[in-house]
């Protein structure tokens, strides 16, 4: 039942991680990806880098032809941008990798360049509804963006989102990869997941994934399961699905 839901909910947005690839393999008769002309626009996680995502979605185009790698595009230390490869929009589900040359600059850095990103594939590509795919703390841009621009007619309008592995607890934004504890954790999160849920947009279909590798940590290895699913307050208005792996 899972793997049919979630091959069902994926396929046609693109949005696979290592543990989906597993379950295509597993399942021959998988639905067939919905061809449509709304990007997907991936964002890496912290450190990440173009090849972060870039394998994932060179799989979608060439060994599993449900979509097309269509553009890279490139943010500079100083927020300048520049791309890779050249978008079609009659191309079929293209599929467009976002990469930081600062890959350890703060979420709200990282969101303002997102927000020139957008500005840009809306003049120059013509973009006006996207699917957002987010890594680890890339998801944190993706919050903070829509957060910010969701709702400015200016920007495209997000049409589905998925957070692979991304940490949602505030905290973990504080100071990059460094782990920080914070007091009356309880009423913070609830705190943050009130606020946050009045500004993100509602009625999108959000899909959460988390990992456990079942080896008493609760996490992937590297992000707790708990603070992946507490997206699932932050986004209480949306159309959210949460999923989570576990090693056997």
């Amino acid at each position: 039942m899972i793997k049919r839901i979630l091959l069902a909910y994926l396929v046609p947005i693109l949005c696979v991680g290592g543990a989906i690839f597993s379950l295509i393999a597993l399942n021959p008769t998988r639905p067939e990806a919905v061809n449509t002309k709304i990007p997907t626009i991936f964002i890496h996680g912290y450190h990440g880098t173009d090849r972060s995502l870039h394998g994932m979605i060179r799989r979608f185009d060439q060994k599993y032809h449900v979509a097309t790698d269509s553009m890279i595009v490139h943010v500079s230390k100083i927020g300048e941008i520049s791309t890779e490869g050249e978008y079609n929009p009659n191309a079929k589900n293209p599929l467009i990798n976002v990469v930081f040359d600062n890959n350890r600059a703060t979420i709200t850095q990282q969101a303002m360049w997102m927000k020139k990103v957008m500005s840009y594939l809306q003049k120059h590509e013509n973009i006006t509804k996207f699917n957002a795919v987010a890594h680890s703390m890339g998801g944190g841009v993706w919050e903070a963006y829509l957060a910010s621009y969701s709702k400015d007619p200016a920007y495209p309008s997000i049409n589905k989102i998925v957070f692979l592995a991304v940490p949602l607890y505030p905290e973990e934004y504080i100071n990059g990869d460094e782990q920080v504890d914070i007091r009356n954790e309880q009423e913070v999160h609830a705190n943050f997941a009130e606020r946050m849920a009045k500004v993100l947009p509602k009625n999108i279909p959000v899909l959460i994934i988390a990992g456990d590798l079942n080896d008493g940590t609760k996490s992937d290895g590297e992000v707790k399961v708990d603070s992946v699913l507490y997206g699932k307050k932050i986004i209480s208005k949306s159309k959210s699905r949460n999923s989570c792996y576990q090693r056997p």
